[in-house]
């Protein structure tokens, strides 16, 4: 790593930047020891007094964190909201009451980080992790509501003790590092939950479910369990119902904006903190569910044809994807972008899709990690997909375009597979009548 000082501290938030790319964005090296070192240094005396809710799971943390801390926000009470990764500014990674940090408060962040880390090789995770931290305390939050990046145990999140630890999915993904086994990446999920702390988690099959039990038992932490103490009722509505010692209470909202299997865990979250004091008010939570949405999660960005982009990547989400479709009433063609990582299980992803789309087009992606498009290609072919409906591409920009050209007015296009898909395709679109 680069020696620090002063003289080559960076100054604007594009030299800030550039810089924390030098870390070498794409390395993952788990582990709390460097962070914590660092926290103790940085005297985070507010952020110590916040509540803090650290979200966990293989798909949906991004979006019931969104839910969570906008029904906060909504109600005026100071909440920071941490995700990653961002789509187009880095700034959307760090909120404060639904507001992108400024880049003044995210230059002080930086530069504390760096003047506290001068001989602690930081990842580009862990740097930016912290800067999110500074950013809360100088913000004085009183709820710190923080998407886990990687696992949970040794994710740079985890450095900080969370007063409700919530397990969306467990899903096999990331499985070089966190197992090859349900069991193995519930443990590692786990290691969010701390002693004596509450503990939410989402529909999930019984060994996982099991093994979080466990652990709960292990460190005396109350257990909520979707599907067992609480659940969500879809129709027209969504119906969020409660199971307490004595009796069953049903609360009726619109349906949600961000991906219906979000919605239960995020109101049991919600609830817990009503439970707490907190002063959640009705309306808030009601405004929460029907304008939230996190950027890339099912969004709808245009009409006619119909675009959404999703950054479904794994197979649980490609699952969720296709469950979905299936539900929706069809119009007329759906067609997909796709682009995807080289570490992901693109072959697993494409199959389960497969049978979800009339026309693909395939993309390589300019990351180090992109896949090239030949690979999603040859998959779709060996799943029994007629090669007249797969199209291949080297930018998604030019699979895009190609798509709209063929699309009519009823149509629906996909954009999917992964968050560098969705962000090329959003800077893609802005270069159209459809991006302005």
């Amino acid at each position: 790593m680069t020696n620090k000082n002063n003289s080559d501290k960076p100054g604007s938030l594009d030299a800030w930047l550039d810089y924390i790319e030098g870390l070498n964005p794409t390395k993952m090296e788990l582990g709390l020891s460097r962070v914590q070192k660092v926290i103790s240094r940085l005297s985070l005396d507010s952020l110590k007094q916040a509540l803090k809710i650290e979200i966990a799971g293989t798909n949906g943390k991004g979006s019931t964190a969104a839910l969570v801390s906008s029904a906060l926000s909504f109600s005026g009470i100071s909440t920071g909201l941490y995700t990653s990764p961002h789509l187009l500014k880095f700034n959307e990674r760090i909120m404060i009451d639904g507001t992108p940090v400024s880049d003044e408060l995210l230059c002080e962040a930086f530069s504390l980080v760096y003047d506290n880390s001068k001989d602690v090789p930081l990842t580009y995770f862990e740097f930016t992790t912290l800067a999110g931290f500074v950013c809360f305390d100088r913000a004085k939050v009183k709820v710190a509501v923080m998407e886990i990046g990687l696992g949970g145990r040794l994710d740079a999140v985890n450095a900080l003790d969370s007063d409700i630890s919530v397990i969306t999915s467990i899903g096999l993904d990331h499985t070089h590092i966190l197992g090859d086994t349900l069991e193995k990446i519930a443990e590692e999920k786990a290691g969010i939950i701390k002693d004596n702390s509450v503990v939410v988690v989402g529909r999930m099959k019984p060994e996982p479910l099991y093994r979080i039990s466990q652990i709960c038992k292990e460190r005396n932490a109350s257990l909520h369990v979707e599907g067992v103490d609480f659940s969500g009722v879809f129709d027209t509505k969504f119906r969020y119902v409660q199971k307490g010692s004595s009796i069953v209470t049903s609360f009726e909202y619109p349906k949600p904006r961000i991906p219906e299997i979000c919605a239960p865990v995020a109101l049991k979250v919600i609830h817990l903190l009503l439970e707490k004091g907190y002063k959640i008010s009705g309306s808030a939570i009601v405004k929460a569910i029907t304008e939230v949405s996190l950027p890339g999660r099912m969004q709808c960005v245009h009409h006619s044809p119909s675009i959404y982009l999703d950054v479904a990547h794994n197979p649980p989400a490609a699952e969720h994807l296709r469950d979905v479709l299936n539900k929706k009433t069809k119009l007329a063609k759906r067609r997909a972008v796709i682009g995807m990582l080289k570490d992901k299980d693109i072959e697993s992803v494409l199959k389960i899709l497969k049978d979800s789309f009339d026309n693909f087009y395939v993309s390589s992606l300019p990351t180090e990690r992109g896949e090239k498009a030949q690979r999603l290609y040859n998959a779709l072919i060996a799943d029994g997909v007629d090669k007249d409906l797969v199209k291949s591409y080297s930018t998604v920009e030019e699979s895009l375009n190609d798509c709209l050209a063929d699309a009519e007015i009823n149509d629906e296009i996909y954009v999917i597979g992964s968050f560098v898909t969705v962000t090329e395709a959003v800077k893609a679109l802005k270069t159209t009548n459809i991006g302005n």
